[in-house]
């Protein structure tokens, strides 16, 4: 049996037993370890079990599936590795997933090509490398590859955290002091609990007035899931005091309380901790939305430009957030750093 001839087998018969290629090459690669080819005394498999006797079985009362020799120096060598090999060529390196994982399978077949290795016996180096190559070169271009392309993906902005970090929440001409941060605390709010019905109003209206607990209050039906208190402005130890009622009301109902400020005194941050409800500031919110996937971002935006334009009903805000986004993007898609509104945007 000529290389060509065993090589016109592999492609016959690679629909229905791709694996056997691999096969092929690993006895190639095996009988490559042993020098087999530089052994003028091997010329068939007969020979080769002369010099590299079977082994029967893998220790007593374990028969061997696949081929493994005794060697002359003592210990032994199989054919598993070898196909392991090919097969991590195949898949891992080449991205070629459609070829079957499953060395255990293919080496215990060993027997059924056990024609192959008898011509193989009698090639020369050269013949076996030139075989070893093209059906390596065979498998690859039939083959197609699974690797992932870098041109195939869409970069998204992570847009909600461009505008925590880059978005000026003072009030600008014409805007409510603090609609800015209610729309992103609601935007904030509402991406990470989209299986709640979330309730805000405008900042002109008291939660009171509404009979509501908190500004932003998150519903599962019936019962209130989590409820926020949003404050433009550094939270100082006077303001602790303030807090006291909100807290109880969102314990008593065992909803999640959070506080959402610019920032705390020091000390402020455990004490509102303290009354059983979460405080929260810009740099909080910017590092779990760092840990979002896009659509999640995707839904923020959305959420705060519903508030902007419809809740809110800010002409002169929605201006300001549509001009910030659009100059976002143009820095994200040139690669330029996220723009700033101003040095200090958190400052009311």
């Amino acid at each position: 049996m000529t290389p060509d001839e065993i090589f016109s087998e592999v492609q016959a018969g690679f629909g229905v037993r791709k694996y056997a290629a691999g096969l092929a090459v690993a006895f190639i690669d095996f009988l490559n370890e042993l020098g087999v080819p530089a052994n003028e005394g091997i010329t068939d498999f007969d020979t080769f079990l002369s010099s590299f006797p079977r082994r029967e079985f893998r220790s007593p009362g374990k028969r061997a599936n696949t081929l493994i020799v005794d060697l002359p120096t003592g210990g032994t060598l199989g054919l598993r590795p070898f196909y392991n090999g090919i097969e991590a060529f195949f898949r891992a390196k080449n991205n070629r997933f459609d070829y079957p994982s499953c060395p255990g399978h293919a080496t215990a077949q060993w027997r059924d090509y056990a024609h192959w290795l008898d011509a193989m016996c009698g090639f020369s180096v050269e013949e076996l490398e030139t075989l070893r190559g093209k059906i390596c070169d065979f498998v690859l271009t039939i083959l197609p590859s699974q690797a992932f392309d870098p041109a195939s993906l869409v970069r998204e902005p992570p847009l909600f955290e461009m505008v925590i970090e880059g978005f000026s929440l003072s009030r600008e001409k014409g805007e409510t002091t603090g609609a800015a941060y209610q729309g992103l605390v609601f935007g904030f709010v509402r991406a990470d609990n989209p299986h709640l019905q979330v309730e805000i109003s405008n900042v002109r209206t008291g939660s009171k007035r509404l009979q509501r607990v908190g500004d932003i209050d998150a519903w599962e039906g019936a019962r209130l899931a989590i409820t926020a208190e949003v404050k433009q402005y550094v939270l100082a130890e006077g303001d602790v005091e303030q807090l006291a009622a909100f807290a109880n009301e969102a314990n008593v109902r065992g909803a999640i309380g959070i506080v959402f400020s610019l920032g705390f005194e020091d000390g402020v941050r455990d004490r509102i901790q303290d009354l059983g409800v979460r405080a929260l500031d810009t740099g909080d919110m910017s590092s779990i939305v760092s840990l979002w996937d896009p659509m999640k971002q995707r839904t923020a935006i959305a959420s705060l430009e519903y508030y902007v334009k419809h809740v809110e009903k800010s002409s002169a805000l929605a201006t300001r957030l549509d001009a910030f986004i659009a100059s976002s993007l143009e820095a994200f898609a040139a690669g330029e750093p996220s723009p700033l509104e101003d040095d200090n945007p958190i400052i009311a």
